[in-house]
C-alpha cells in the first residue's frame, strides 16, 4: 500500500512539473490595442446604389427653373391637366406582347401623362403582361381648353383598348421603377444616376467620388446622333427624334476640340423659359470660339419642318450634312439624306448602314 500511495504522488509531481513548463515555454498573447479607425468608405464602394428623389436633392441643392426646362416637363401628374369628366376604369389588352391578356386600369391613378399626349400607368403583375409600364390612354385638347382621354390604341379589328408599349420610358421616365425612386419624369438622378451614396457620404471627397458627372456620353444615350436605316425603304434617315441630328459628323464632334454637347448647352441653371443654352443668343456662344464671325444660326443648324413626330429639331452637323442633301419622303415623312458624297461619309463613319 505503502509503494501504490508513493507512486501515485510521484505521478502527480511530474504532471504537475510538466505543466508548470509548458506554461512557462508559451509565447506571451500581444497586449491588447486599440481597434484601428478606417475611412468611411461604404458609400464611394457601393456597388448597388439605390434612387433617393429630386427632393432629397433639393434639400441641399436647389435648382432654378428646373421645373421650365422641357426635360422636367417631359411627364407631368395628371393634376396639371384639366380633364372633361372624371375617367375611371377602363379594359385594356396587352398591345406589347399582341396577345388577348386583358386587366382594369383605373385612369383617375394613373402614374401621369407624356409629353401632354399619352396616359401612363403600372400594369399589376398578377395580370401577367409583358410589360409593367404601359400607355394605357391618349391624351387630346377639347376646343374649350379640357382634355379628353381615348385609347392609346386599339386591339386589331375590335374596339377594344389595347394597353401600347411604354418603350419611351427609358428617356422620358429614366428612374421610374428603380429602387428606392419616387420621380417620375427627367430629374436629377436621370443623368447623375443614383444618389444613395452620394447622400451617405460623410465627407466633400466622398460626395464628390459618389457623384458622376453628366458628359456628352450623357446627353448622347437619349439624344442619339446618328442617322438610321428606314427598314422599309433602305434610305439613311436623319434621327429627328432625338433632337441632336447628326451631330457625329460635326467638326465639333470629330476634331475633339471642344467638349461636346457642354460647350454649347448646360445641365444646371436653365434661363427664365427653362432653356438649356449657355447664352441667350446662340450666335453668342459662336462668338467664344469664333470671334468676328457672324453665323445665321438657322442656316447652320437647319429645322426640320416635316419631322412625323412634331418634334421641331436643329441639325447639329454644322453644315457637315447641309439640308440641301436632304430630301422629305411626302410618303414616310422622313428627311432622307440623299446626296451621293454625303451618303459616301456617312458610310465610311458608319460602316453597318452600308449594310
Amino acid at each position: 500500500m505503502r509503494r501504490l500511495k508513493i507512486l501515485v504522488f510521484s505521478i502527480l509531481t511530474l504532471v504537475i512539473i510538466t505543466l508548470i513548463a509548458a506554461c512557462n515555454n508559451q509565447t506571451p498573447a500581444p497586449a491588447p490595442t486599440s481597434p484601428q479607425t478606417t475611412p468611411n468608405v461604404t458609400q464611394t464602394s457601393n456597388t448597388n446604389p439605390t434612387y433617393v428623389g429630386e427632393q432629397t436633392c433639393l434639400s441641399c441643392h436647389k435648382k432654378t427653373n428646373y421645373d421650365k426646362t422641357a426635360h422636367f416637363q417631359s411627364f407631368k401628374p395628371l393634376s396639371a391637366y384639366k380633364f372633361d369628366k372624371t375617367y375611371s376604369t377602363v379594359t385594356v389588352y396587352d398591345g406589347a406582347a399582341n396577345d388577348a391578356k386583358s386587366t382594369t386600369v383605373d385612369l383617375s391613378k394613373a402614374l401621369g401623362v407624356q409629353m401632354d399626349t399619352y396616359v401612363i400607368a403600372q400594369i399589376p403583375k398578377t395580370a401577367g403582361f409583358a410589360k409593367q409600364y404601359y400607355r394605357v390612354g391618349k391624351v387630346s385638347k377639347n376646343p374649350d381648353g379640357t382634355y379628353k382621354i381615348q385609347s392609346a390604341g386599339l386591339v386589331k379589328g375590335t374596339q377594344n383598348w389595347s394597353a401600347e408599349d411604354y418603350s419611351c420610358l427609358e428617356c422620358h421616365s429614366p428612374s421610374m421603377g428603380k429602387a428606392g425612386s419616387p420621380d417620375l419624369t427627367i430629374t436629377c438622378e436621370s443623368c447623375h444616376g443614383p444618389g444613395s451614396a452620394h447622400v451617405a457620404a460623410t465627407s466633400d471627397d466622398q460626395k464628390k467620388a459618389t457623384m458622376p458627372l453628366p458628359t456628352s456620353d450623357t446627353c448622347l444615350k437619349c439624344h442619339n446622333s446618328d442617322p438610321t436605316k428606314d427598314p422599309k425603304t433602305g434610305a439613311i434617315i436623319t434621327t429627328n427624334h432625338y433632337g441632336t441630328r447628326d451631330f457625329t459628323f460635326s467638326k465639333h464632334n470629330t476634331t475633339g476640340m471642344i467638349n461636346g454637347c457642354l460647350t454649347c448647352h448646360q445641365y444646371h441653371a436653365p434661363d427664365a423659359n427653362g432653356g438649356l443654352l449657355r447664352k441667350t443668343n446662340p450666335n453668342d456662344i459662336c462668338a467664344t470660339c469664333h470671334a468676328g464671325k457672324n453665323y445665321d444660326v438657322k442656316t447652320i443648324m437647319w429645322d426640320n419642318k416635316s419631322d412625323p413626330y412634331n418634334h421641331i429639331t436643329a441639325d447639329h452637323s454644322f453644315t457637315a450634312v447641309p439640308e440641301s442633301a436632304t430630301k422629305v419622303n411626302p410618303t414616310t415623312k422622313n428627311v432622307e439624306i440623299t446626296d451621293p458624297t454625303v451618303l459616301d461619309m456617312i458610310k465610311k463613319a458608319l460602316p453597318n448602314l452600308a449594310k
